[in-house]
């Protein structure tokens, strides 16, 4: 074959390659999608480098401890210490400076009694602004601000629902101005605040004890759907 079929192969085979990488964006609700921001399927021992640290796909496991076991993210969270007697759930975040956003992800609790998709502020240092959270029992929204010991919750909406810990789970955020809508396989939970319309500085997900599982998480860019 000649060298010019080869590259011409070779660059076919990579686009292809690119292209399977590439996550398709969810159906969406409330948003369209813009442009894609970050992706990782976490089945790669280079998805958590150093600690604190960026890994391939941008991700930063910054408390608690994070490997990649059986082809996803694994979580612990961080012991009691001096300065947090009661320990802290594990938190991994990508750095991000955005408006709306779209992300999703799938997670399976295992033995984590909860875990969560959480945003947080350009403030220096990062204040929170709201989140999800999970549990074998139920889903919840809130709203959130403060950070550390100044962190303050206001929960906008529960629902009591069976969620399989032991089951992967497929879970799709749109906030859009200061409506956040958000899909965990067929259930949904909405809620409006002035909180969420903030840029956010930080993006990703948390889990309580250790045991949680996460993977192909994705995260684009969003304006309302017109």
């Amino acid at each position: 074959m000649k060298p010019a079929c080869l590259l011409l192969l070779a660059l076919l085979v990579s686009h292809q390659a690119l292209a399977a990488e590439t996550p398709v964006p969810p159906k969406t609700q409330i948003s369209e999608v813009v442009e894609l921001v970050a992706a990782d399927k976490f089945d790669r021992p280079e998805s958590f480098t150093n600690p604190k640290q960026p890994g391939t796909g941008g991700w930063r496991g910054g408390i608690g401890k994070w490997s990649i076991q059986d082809g996803a993210a694994y979580a612990i969270q961080e012991g009691p210490s001096k300065n947090r007697p009661n320990g802290h759930e594990a938190v991994c975040e990508h750095i991000v400076d955005l408006g709306d956003y779209v992300f999703q992800a799938e997670f399976k609790m295992g033995t984590s009694p909860q875990v969560g998709f959480v945003c947080r502020d350009i403030n220096k240092p990062n204040l929170h602004q709201g989140r999800i959270l999970i549990t074998p029992e139920a889903i919840w929204l809130q709203k959130m601000s403060g950070i550390a010991k100044e962190t303050r919750r206001e929960e906008l909406k529960r629902i009591e629902i069976k969620i399989d810990p032991n089951t992967w789970h497929k879970v799709t955020i749109e906030v859009i101005g200061d409506h956040w809508f958000a899909r965990i396989d067929d259930q949904t939970i909405e809620g409006h605040h002035e909180r969420f319309k903030d840029r956010k500085g930080r993006i990703g997900m948390v889990a309580r004890g250790e045991g949680a599982q996460f993977r192909n998480l994705a995260l684009w860019s969003a304006k309302p759907k017109s």
